[in-house]
């Protein structure tokens, strides 16, 4: 790992060599800045968020895409670091919105990465996966070798926290060789951590144990002593499942001098760790003291994972001390708790993404492109006699030139086909963002060459992932497929309004102002609650948050508020996000 202080003596020299007119340059070193700034404890974190959300909201109105992405990921970062779990996915939802929208790959690629990390963390396996399996493909596609490797470490830990350690262990062997031999200490170290956690779940206790030790021996040498703390407390784990109780309380007496609440991943599981340790003792006002105080940090961060674990173990401690109420209400808790994340578990989905991404197919990885190259050479080899072929075809008598036609005419009527679908979401059989944003361009000009109102609505739809939840991704689609169906019905025509995200959709009025607009909208709320209450459940309560922005040009066109669609659109996403936060099932009109 590179010294703290020469990446600060790097970074002022390079604020001392880029031009102040340089804004690329100057937005590429104030991304650099942010993602390394101090953030070792608890004090530098709350430094660290303090200076990225001064960068965002700093950012001027010319900034880049890229910078502005990047920076919401910076800040979100930091707010995971601190414990804000709800404002890092929000943070991370932006990013990954703003990046799609955009088609940076990179930032596609570090968004979903960072998201999945977080999903696997808490425990929502399967949108984690889901996440860290695209950023995986795009760093490879890309030639990231190195986040695509910190990207695999992540995938692997996702299945030994699902409960499939092998396959984790042969991932983590694989990336811990593949370190060694690039002379990656530092990132071999922490797999090493990770294969013992892994061997541990398998109840190889004393294999684990001879991990820990080498991580905890190298943390000391280096004189990091959180890192080194944690390694205490996962040999302490290892010791209390030998039952080695004395052993274990040594190293756990150690960790508590160093982890405390204002590390609170760490400090949870070192009370959980306590609490099974005063357990297995008899010392049970002991245990159910470390389980609370596990079990309150567990909380603040959302780690269903931890509580999954220590549920089950406070509930047993309170029926030794003979306090059955609490001990049926802690089970009580545990339950649903456990229903959560056994809901976000992976199915036959989890044997598909192990066969994608055995570690072998990266090692092949070259081969196949090679093979993939020559078999598009000898493509383009067999394109060249096919028309010589077809010279001479030519040349034959009318029934074959006739054939021919039949067979060209065919082709353009396939090509029409592919063009129309590549157009349309394969679900709602709307316009898909690109098309309908290319037909509001094209709206928004003629708006502005014949001086008429132009009016967007964004429509997104209200707890959507809890429909998909409660109810199954297969009422969640039929959900979508009404909003189209009640948006068909208002508009009266298929080009007007297109699907642009998961549950977000874009509604086009020509010739329409603000008010008429509020009037559709509020129509096309009606036409949703019909269209749902008859061909949805009726425990399925399906609404959407509106936004509206309309366009208005003027005889100056340097007082328009809206130059481009793009502004208008913003405009629209504003008055959505505002409809979001009034309560949802609204309507919001964009300021004037």
């Amino acid at each position: 790992m590179i010294p703290q202080e020469m990446i600060d003596q790097d970074l002022q020299q390079l604020s001392q060599l880029i031009s102040p007119t340089d804004t690329s340059r100057l937005e590429k070193l104030q991304q650099l800045k942010c993602w390394h700034y101090p953030s070792n404890s608890a004090d530098e974190i709350t430094e660290a968020l303090h200076y990225a959300t001064q960068l965002m909201n700093d950012i001027p109105a010319n900034a880049s895409n890229s910078y502005r992405t990047d920076i919401t990921l910076c800040q979100a970062w930091y707010l995971q670091l601190s414990g804000d779990v709800n404002g890092a996915f929000e943070g991370y939802n932006r990013g990954v919105k703003s990046a799609y929208e955009h088609e940076d790959l990179k930032l596609i690629a570090d968004s979903t990465s960072l998201r999945g990390f977080l999903y696997s963390y808490i425990g929502d396996f399967s949108a984690a996966l889901n996440d860290l399996v695209t950023a995986q493909g795009l760093y490879e596609s890309l030639n990231l070798t190195g986040w695509a490797n910190f990207n695999l470490n992540g995938i692997a830990t996702s299945f030994r926290r699902y409960g499939d350690p092998q396959s984790a262990i042969r991932y983590y062997k694989k990336l811990k060789e593949i370190y060694l031999q690039t002379n990656k200490t530092e990132p071999a170290i922490f797999v090493t951590s990770d294969i013992g956690l892994a061997l541990d779940e398998l109840g190889e206790h004393e294999q684990a144990i001879e991990q820990f030790q080498i991580t905890y021996r190298y943390h000391k040498e280096q004189q990091e002593a959180n890192a080194a703390a944690i390694a205490e407390a996962n040999i302490a784990y290892s010791l209390i499942k030998l039952k080695r109780f004395t052993e274990a309380e040594q190293y756990l007496t150690q960790a508590q001098k160093v982890i405390n609440e204002t590390d609170p991943t760490a400090y949870s599981f070192m009370k959980l760790m306590l609490a099974e340790l005063y357990f297995m003792r008899g010392e049970y006002n002991a245990a159910i003291e470390a389980a609370t105080q596990s079990e309150q940090s567990f909380r603040s961060i959302q780690n269903h994972r931890g509580l999954v674990k220590l549920l089950p173990l406070k509930s047993d401690i309170y029926a030794a001390m003979s306090d059955y109420p609490a001990a049926h209400r802690t089970l009580k808790d545990f339950i649903q708790i456990n229903k959560t994340v056994d809901g976000n578990s992976l199915s036959q989905q989890t044997t598909q993404l192990k066969v994608k991404f055995d570690t072998s197919r990266i090692e092949s990885e070259n081969k196949r492109l090679i093979e993939n190259q020559q078999l598009k050479e000898q493509e383009l080899e067999l394109l060249k006699k096919n028309k010589s072929l077809q010279y001479v075809i030519l040349l034959l008598a009318g029934c074959i030139l006739s054939i021919v036609s039949t067979f060209a005419y065919k082709q353009v009527s396939r090509n029409r086909q592919l063009q129309i679908i590549a157009l349309t979401d394969h679900l709602t059989q709307l316009p898909n963002r690109r098309h309908i944003y290319t037909q509001a361009v094209s709206y928004f000009a003629k708006a502005n060459e014949q001086s008429t109102p132009f009016t967007v609505l964004i429509c997104d739809v209200d707890h959507f992932k809890q429909i998909n939840d409660n109810f199954g991704h297969e009422l969640g689609d039929q959900a979508l497929n009404a909003i189209a169906q009640a948006g068909r019905a208002l508009t009266g025509n298929n080009e007007r309004m297109g699907r642009i995200g998961g549950e977000e959709f874009l509604i086009l009025l020509p010739n329409t102002d603000a008010k008429e607009a509020q009037l559709l909208a509020q129509k096309l709320q009606a036409n949703i609650t019909q269209i749902s209450q008859r061909e949805l459940p009726p425990a399925l309560t399906l609404t959407v948050s509106i936004g509206v922005a309309t366009f208005k040009p003027t005889h100056a066109h340097s007082d328009q508020l809206d130059k481009d669609f793009s502004g208008l659109l913003k405009r629209a996403d504003k008055a959505l996000y505002e409809a979001k936060n009034a309560g949802r099932n609204c309507i919001k009109l964009a300021d004037a």
